[in-house]
């Protein structure tokens, strides 16, 4: 290996002497012809063995002193490229800890090497969300799948009373609408991960979508005896109905959730001057701030007892549909006094504020 290295640094260092001497001679010569047409220097020391000599001398030290000038600015101009092909076979082995150099001149290189750094960030982090996703499908599928298997065995003894029945039936049941559920939202969530467009557009009354997504969940706050507020403008929007829809599905569910048995959940939807803003209050558990920091997470849920429904899905999609509208989220909470989310829809030539 090392006679390789040799021989490929030998070969070209010969050349560029062979070529550097022969254009350093061809340029010595012209000046010694036109020195001798003008007289500069005698016929003697033109003709002379030792003046020859010396010219040779000259010529071979400027061409070594050339070529290693050259092959070391080549070396250097080189380094970077052959540090880049080394961290690109580093990653392609699937280490994600690489990091060039954002220091180096010229600005071309530095360049290069932010926009590396950048993507091997971004494949870490695709990585750990792949693996993290699928620690966490697997472990949300298994919980239900065991409960069904578990529950259907024990509905095979004839000795159970109708009460016990009902009850393995019913988490049964239960255990089905949770499969049913997540694996409608893995199925939205990569959709809209691979979307960029949004389909779909019209006109819709905004407060009325709001008023029918707490209908749809009625059920679940009229169980709880939970007071709905509504303090709602008559806007007009122009956007995609069914992904806001799925919006205010989510965050009414979540508010639902968290609130208590004869709770407060207040709804606001109102002109500002950074756009419409909806705004969906509760006065439930609240959220700590590393909770809150972490809810548009996948699969994350802040109560790890599982005491709440869910699969961690929901806000995800929420802030995925939040970001491709062009929207924006804000969340306000304080543990034991309930969660306030903001949303801004920004307002456009197409949105109508129905005076």
């Amino acid at each position: 290996m090392k006679n390789k290295k040799i021989y490929h640094f030998w070969i070209p260092f010969i050349i560029n002497i062979f070529v550097t001497s022969s254009i350093t001679m061809f340029i010595i010569s012209i000046g010694f012809i036109i020195s001798s047409r003008l007289n500069i220097f005698n016929n003697e020391f033109i003709n002379s063995f030792y003046g020859i000599m010396i010219l040779l001398l000259v010529n071979i030290t400027i061409a070594i002193i050339f070529t290693l000038i050259i092959i070391t600015l080549a070396n250097n101009a080189w380094k970077p490229i052959k540090n880049l092909i080394k961290a690109i076979n580093k990653v392609s082995k699937g280490d994600f800890s690489v990091k060039l150099d954002e220091n180096l001149h010229p600005p071309l290189i530095k360049e290069l090497n932010k926009s590396f750094n950048k993507m091997v960030n971004e494949l870490n982090s695709i990585e750990t969300l792949r693996n993290d996703f699928v620690v966490n499908v697997s472990h949300e599928f298994k919980t239900p799948i065991a409960a069904i298997e578990g529950y259907t065995t024990l509905l095979q003894d004839n000795t159970l009373t109708e009460e016990e029945r009902m009850e393995y039936t019913k988490i049964i049941l239960d255990s089905s609408r949770q499969l049913s559920s997540l694996s409608g939202n893995i199925l939205k969530l990569s959709k809209l991960d691979t979307q960029e467009i949004i389909p779909d557009k019209k006109y819709f009354s905004l407060d009325e979508q709001l008023r029918q997504a707490l209908l749809l969940l009625e059920n679940q706050w009229s169980k709880k005896n939970i007071d709905i507020s509504m303090d709602l403008k008559s806007i007009n929007y122009y956007g995609s109905e069914d992904l806001l829809m799925q919006v205010w599905l989510n965050i009414f569910s979540n508010a639902i959730k968290f609130t208590p048995e004869n709770g407060l959940i207040v709804t606001t939807l109102k002109n500002t001057d950074k756009g419409i803003c909806v705004s969906i209050s509760d006065n439930g558990i609240g959220m700590s701030e590393e909770v809150k920091g972490k809810i548009f997470d996948k699969f994350y849920q802040g109560d790890n007892s599982r005491n709440f429904e869910g699969n961690g899905l929901g806000l995800t999609l929420v802030k995925r549909i939040v970001d491709l509208c062009g929207c924006s989220i804000k969340v306000e909470s304080e543990l034991n006094k309930g969660s306030t989310f903001t949303i801004f829809l920004p307002i456009n030539n197409k949105s109508v504020d129905n005076l």
